[in-house]
């Protein structure tokens, strides 16, 4: 369902049988419950992924590659984040590592980063801005920071 402004979201949670919310998992709403009460403007960003899980797409800067900060839950029971390019997805323990994660990437304390072998996907994971990626030889690594002021390329021969 798409929703085209905050006062027919509202309207929609002020009514049981509509509110998305009823429609997502106990895991989902948890998860929800935590991120509503750190960035309760993020209401407008509220989906849902599948039958019963959670996803929140939140609108990088302008000139990011970011894309989005997507935020979901999987099968009821995994947690993910990940920025909109393909294979930038990480895994989340729980919503207490989700949120330090979420400021992370917002202060720019953390980047996401992609390592490739040719056309190849290798790996995803998260570094610190003075970190740089171990890499095999004939591997690249993208690192995407949430602002895009931070993006680079790192080849494995200059690493």
């Amino acid at each position: 369902m798409t929703l085209t402004s905050s006062v027919a979201r509202d309207r929609m949670v002020d009514c049981p049988a509509m509110n998305p919310l009823n429609s997502l998992s106990p895991f989902a709403r948890r998860v929800w419950s935590a991120l509503s009460a750190e960035y309760p403007e993020w209401t407008d960003y509220l989906g849902r992924c599948g039958e019963n899980d959670l996803e929140v797409a939140v609108p990088a800067p302008p000139g990011s590659k970011a894309g989005h900060l997507v935020i979901f839950t999987s099968g009821g029971k995994d947690l993910w984040i990940r920025f909109s390019p393909s294979c930038m997805c990480y895994a989340l323990d729980n919503e207490t590592e989700m949120l330090a994660i979420i400021r992370q990437l917002q202060t720019e304390s953390a980047f996401f980063v992609t390592i490739w072998e040719g056309d190849e996907w290798v790996e995803t994971t998260l570094i610190r801005p003075d970190d740089q990626p171990e890499l095999e030889p004939n591997q690249v690594a993208c690192v995407v920071s949430w602002s895009g002021k931070h993006d680079r390329t790192i080849n494995a021969a200059t690493a």
